[in-house]
């Protein structure tokens, strides 16, 4: 873009935890954080006051659409999740990822 430069004020400089990461590689640390390191990877930060399960949730529904085999060890570990909504959107990508999965067996059986 003609008008972008990279940030260089600390405020605005994404949080080293983030940095440098692909959405599935987030999306597992995210999964596996406990809340100290939520804690300690967010402090100072607006992101606390979204809670650690609603992060879950959401690293459930990217690796629902992003995820690969490799993913689904994580994502049902989070079946066992406390909270019902990490639990539910855990279940979603895991059907999600095996219906892709026949899709493209079926692709490939149609050709």
């Amino acid at each position: 873009m003609r008008f972008s430069h990279d940030l260089t004020e600390p405020a605005f400089q994404s949080r080293e935890f983030l940095r440098g990461k692909s959405a599935r590689t987030l999306g597992r640390e995210i999964l596996a954080m406990q809340p100290g390191d939520y804690a300690s990877a967010f402090k100072g930060s607006a992101i606390k006051r979204a809670k650690l399960w609603m992060l879950k949730r959401n690293a459930c529904v990217v690796l629902g659409n992003l995820g690969t085999d490799d993913d689904l060890p994580v994502l049902e570990a989070m079946l066992a999740d406390e909270h019902h909504i990490v639990r539910q959107h855990a279940a979603w990508a895991i059907a999600t990822h095996r219906i892709r999965s026949v899709m493209k067996q079926d692709q490939r059986g149609a050709t």
